[in-house]
């Protein structure tokens, strides 16, 4: 049996080839010649690579150096995969055999580099050109072939071909149809896993994140708060795909608006968001009008805000998309027009973690007055549901 290994030293990847099969000093003796020789079939070595010398063949193990360990990346050196384009493996990330050779000999990294256009990043540096994720290019291991897909695969063509004359043949094809079904439920249920991991990491940052910008809120700017509270809002809702800082609305009543971000949906439909600071007051600090506390003026004000963006929005009509449509065209994707109708608004203030059972009561009935034109959260409503989407990814993920 054939089985290589990989390790990492110093700044080399060293193969480790043993076989009980076929011996190592005839191998280093083709290798001594000149001539080149292929490893399963899959990755190519020379004599340059060997780290043996010509005396060292007492053990089964055949030692080469086939790759560079940088500071972030392992380099796999393109003369021993064969490739065009250079593969990079992130340095935490355990190689292993089966991420090169896949079942009958195939050589995973060849049938990748025929489809792509650009070296590839596996793991790490999520910002580097032609990074893949780990999870990602695992699943993608998964995909390739394996010796029982293949064997119901062939029996299934013939069977095709000769069922005419022999009817009980058509087993095969049943045969591999239900393979193809089970095959294909599991690799969508792994692929599933995958990405639930990936964005249980996402919303564990995310969380880590905003907790240390409201340690440090009263040391942001405005303007700087306001983008970074936008981005978080947009991974809460990944329906929109674009939240423009400077867009002037035309005002009904000749004052125009300048929300602080217009947000455009996938299918093109216009909402506006609000985003004041957590150190604005929202309600009263002492219960008034018959034992109930009532919206302070910024909370109020914030919400008339939003109502007023809203009707000039709707006042504006086609002229407005028409407007939108010129101003936004170079950030959205090709067929995604502006559609003003019936917009809505998100409003993101204050901050509600010392409220009173009466407070967080009178709060959510003011939420629901206003539930028809905004969706209106504090800080930590905001947080509370970052931690909520945390808490359903682990326990989905943790049913693996």
């Amino acid at each position: 049996m054939d089985t290589v290994e990989f390790e990492r030293d110093n700044d080399e990847l060293i193969l480790i080839y043993h076989s009980d099969r076929n011996d190592p000093y005839e191998i280093s003796q083709r290798l001594y010649s000149g001539k080149e020789w292929r490893i399963k079939g899959c990755l190519c070595v020379r004599e340059e690579l060997l780290k043996q010398s010509k005396d060292e063949f007492e053990t089964d193990d055949l030692r080469f150096r086939v790759g560079t360990v940088g500071p972030e990346y392992t380099e796999i050196d393109i003369n021993v995969t064969e490739t065009e384009h250079t593969f990079y493996f992130a340095n935490d990330i355990t190689l292993s055999e089966k991420m090169f050779i896949a079942t009958y000999n195939i050589s995973i990294l060849r049938k990748i580099d025929a489809i792509i256009s650009a070296d590839m990043y596996i793991g790490g540096n999520e910002k580097a050109y032609g990074y893949l994720p780990i999870e990602v290019f695992n699943q993608l291991i998964l995909k390739f072939p394996r010796s029982a897909e293949l064997k119901r695969y062939t029996n299934a063509r013939i069977a095709n071909i000769v069922k005419e004359y022999f009817v009980e043949t058509e087993t095969h094809e049943i045969a591999f149809e239900k393979f193809l079904k089970r095959r294909s439920y599991l690799v969508m249920t792994n692929i599933a896993h995958g990405n639930k991991l990936i964005e249980l990491e996402q919303f564990k940052s995310l969380n880590e994140y905003l907790a240390q910008l409201l340690d440090e809120a009263e040391g942001i700017d405005e303007d700087t708060w306001q983008r970074e509270i936008h981005d978080i809002i947009r991974l809460l809702y990944p329906k929109y795909i674009l939240g423009s800082r400077e867009i002037i609305i035309r005002g009904a009543n000749g004052y125009n608006k300048r929300p602080d971000f217009l947000l455009i949906d996938a299918d093109g439909y216009v909402d506006v968001m609000e985003i004041k600071k957590p150190s604005v007051q929202i309600l009263t600090k002492q219960s008034s009008y018959r034992n109930n506390y009532v919206p302070v003026r910024e909370l109020a004000g914030a919400i008339q805000q939003i109502e007023k963006y809203i009707y000039c929005l709707n006042c504006w009509g086609k002229d407005g998309e028409e407007y939108l449509e010129k101003r936004l065209k170079k950030d959205m994707p090709d067929g995604v027009t502006p559609k003003i109708i019936n917009p809505q608004g998100i409003l993101v203030i204050g901050r509600s973690n010392e409220f009173n059972l009466q407070q967080k009561n009178d709060f959510e009935l003011i939420k629901r007055q206003y539930k028809h034109i905004a969706d209106i959260m504090t800080y930590d409503n905001l947080l509370y549901r970052i931690n909520n989407i945390i808490s359903a990814l682990e326990m989905t993920t943790s049913k693996k």
